[in-house]
């Protein structure tokens, strides 16, 4: 997978959203890893967009 680790903002049913970058994908869902190291599973059928950002360097970390 190509977007595997690239960071991104999701937005879920509900307007929530979420940052971070993606861990694993399976059939029907995706695991993201949090700014914070926490790892969140989002059922795919419950995602509205996704917004992927750009690759940054290690220097700029701040979103």
């Amino acid at each position: 997978m190509k977007n595997q680790h690239r960071p991104l903002e999701m937005v879920t049913d509900g307007n929530r959203r979420f940052r971070g970058r993606t861990k694993h994908v399976g059939i029907d869902y995706v695991d993201l890893k949090g700014n914070n190291g926490r790892v969140t599973t989002i059922l795919k059928d419950k995602i509205e967009y996704i917004d992927w950002k750009k690759q940054r360097n290690n220097e700029d970390k701040s979103w």
